[in-house]
């Protein structure tokens, strides 16, 4: 499951991964071969709690913080039913941590059980309706399910109220790419690696995007970028993935 989550940041660069060996076979450069899954990376959601607290409050914050990050641990471990038990005791303790709702969502998607995820993806905007990457979330979810266009919708809702979300650009791109709005793809894509340049699936994307349009050695050059930025967070599979396309690009310069 790719939610960027693949909606958790599954398959983001910093996951390290097994190397295989690299085949070349039967792959051939199109339009849906694309680097990377969505993303969506962990952002504070907690809503806001008065200032005075008494201890026993504060004990529990603790607690629903821990279970959080286990919950989180769990999550990129891909134990989602873990992971969907320790989200609910964190909300039975702290009904308004936002995030809570949100990551449960995630690890929901993860067992398949979509509907569940829409829930907890709704829930968490109704109680945070100006949080952006809610919407981000959400549209990553919409966007694995094949709902391209209202994904876009939630993209362009995460951008509204930040118009500084990398993920959000990042994922529009990839949306806009699958519909087949190739410029409005590279804006955004391009976007994304001026506010993150270590964003290394942005590079990738952008790079096959452009040698698919003819602008083959710019796209050689943000692959061979890309490359670089998976091999360097160890991310194993990213690397050799750019490598089979840089590999059948090169020959075109020889």
């Amino acid at each position: 499951m790719k939610l960027r989550g693949k909606f958790l940041a599954l398959g983001h660069s910093k996951n390290k991964r097994v190397m295989k060996p690299i085949q070349t076979t039967g792959i051939m450069l199109v339009m849906t071969m694309t680097l990377g899954g969505l993303l969506v990376r962990s952002r504070s959601m907690l809503a806001s709690s008065p200032t005075e607290q008494q201890p026993t409050v504060v004990i529990n914050q603790k607690n629903a913080q821990d279970l959080y990050q286990q919950g989180l641990e769990k999550t990129h471990m891909g134990d989602y039913q873990g992971a969907v038990a320790d989200f609910n005791r964190v909300i039975a303790i702290n009904p308004n941590y936002i995030e809570a709702y949100g990551h449960r969502g995630i690890a929901h998607f993860g067992l398949g059980n979509y509907q569940e995820a829409m829930a907890d993806f709704n829930l968490a905007i109704k109680l945070a309706p100006r949080h952006a990457n809610a919407y981000n979330t959400r549209g990553v979810a919409l966007a694995q399910q094949g709902n391209l266009k209202q994904a876009l919708a939630d993209f362009n809702q995460a951008l509204k109220l930040n118009s500084n979300l990398v993920d959000g650009y990042y994922n529009r791109g990839k949306a806009h790419t699958e519909l087949g709005n190739y410029q409005d793809a590279l804006a955004d894509l391009t976007q994304a690696i001026q506010l993150d340049p270590s964003l290394a699936e942005a590079y990738g994307n952008r790079g096959f995007l452009l040698a698919q349009l003819g602008n083959k050695q710019e796209g050689l050059e943000d692959l061979q970028q890309a490359a670089q930025l998976f091999w360097s967070v160890g991310n194993l599979a990213g690397y050799q993935q750019t490598l089979v396309y840089i590999q059948l690009l090169q020959p075109e310069f020889d």
